[in-house]
């Protein structure tokens, strides 16, 4: 069985494989004759990727994304030739949530107004967290993350999800097609949506124009979800009064871009994910992977992280 190492992986990676009859290539050594031989993809590079399903007898059953969203990825066409995708989500699950409140932690506190104050000035318009209760839009291992880390300084977590099903860490979770109870009871919101065509612009100027005094927005899911140019109005008019957004559209963004002259946005650059013991964004990835390896060479079935590509997460 052949294996394509789109991402890094350590000798110690090769020796699992190589026990399990798995032979690896990586995209600087894959040859023209190996590319309808990959039945694994351990992460995703689109010159290599169109060459594979431009082969009609291509043998790839499994691609292992480098990261929780796979929007990135052809999903209709991966349906119909029968390849299962697996992805990240729960990775970066810890630094994430640590991020998320290190925003919240950083408007609540007072740290943007010290962060450019050059003069003695005490600043006390401050807030605990207990006073700043937080709605989750997503309440997988990312949101559940969050919850925890909310929890442990006293918040209170509202979530939402597709059904409005109980998740635990939560104080209450709505479904998303009536978020508008939970909603009026945040002062912060956090968008942790995945970047499917349901989820497009979510975030739109009906969701902002039901918000009042919204004390912080979050974006730590997909740019995609989100009406930029409607936070900006929300933003002028304070309808909302910081935002901290992670992901954008388009990425990199251009320079001066609105959302960089706006100092109530704190933009993070999509590095939300980021840890210094796994460092990079695929750091981990493996421990995930190989909990699939057995059963896919065994009977080719995968048990962990598998993407529903109808709904696209």
């Amino acid at each position: 069985m052949l294996l394509l190492a789109v991402k890094a992986i350590s000798e110690a990676n090769r020796a699992f494989l190589a026990a399990h009859e798995i032979d690896v290539v990586t995209p600087d050594t894959v040859t023209a004759e190996q590319i309808p031989e990959i039945a694994i993809s351990y992460g995703w590079d689109n010159r290599i990727g169109e060459k594979i399903l431009a082969q009609p007898h291509a043998k790839l059953k499994w691609i292992q994304a480098q990261s929780a969203g796979v929007d990135y990825l052809p999903l209709a066409t991966l349906k119909a030739r029968g390849i299962n995708v697996t992805n990240a989500s729960g990775l970066k699950a810890e630094p994430i949530a640590q991020t998320v409140l290190s925003y919240i932690l950083y408007f609540a506190r007072g740290l943007n107004v010290y962060a450019t104050r050059q003069h003695w000035e005490p600043f006390t318009d401050q807030y605990m967290i207990s006073e700043l209760p937080v709605l989750v839009f997503g309440t997988g291992r990312i949101g559940q993350q969050i919850a925890a880390q909310i929890k442990g300084f006293g918040g209170t977590v509202y979530g939402v999800n597709t059904t409005g099903r109980a998740v635990p860490g939560f104080d209450a979770v709505y479904p998303i097609g009536n978020y508008q109870e939970g909603l009026a009871k945040a002062r912060v919101v956090v968008d942790g949506l995945p970047g499917t065509s349901d989820t497009a612009n979510f975030f739109d100027e009906y969701f902002f124009e039901q918000v009042n005094e919204l004390f912080l927005f979050v974006n730590i899911g997909r740019g995609t979800t989100l009406d930029q140019q409607a936070l900006l109005a929300a933003i002028d008019d304070t309808r909302v009064r910081f935002a901290a957004l992670d992901v954008t559209t388009p990425e990199p963004l251009p320079l001066q871009h609105p959302l960089f002259e706006r100092p109530q946005i704190l933009l993070t650059q999509h590095t939300s994910w980021g840890e210094h013991a796994n460092f990079g964004r695929t750091g981990g990835l493996f421990r995930l992977f190989e909990k699939n390896v057995p059963g896919f060479v065994a009977d080719g079935q995968l048990t962990h992280n598998v993407v529903d590509l109808d709904k696209g997460y």
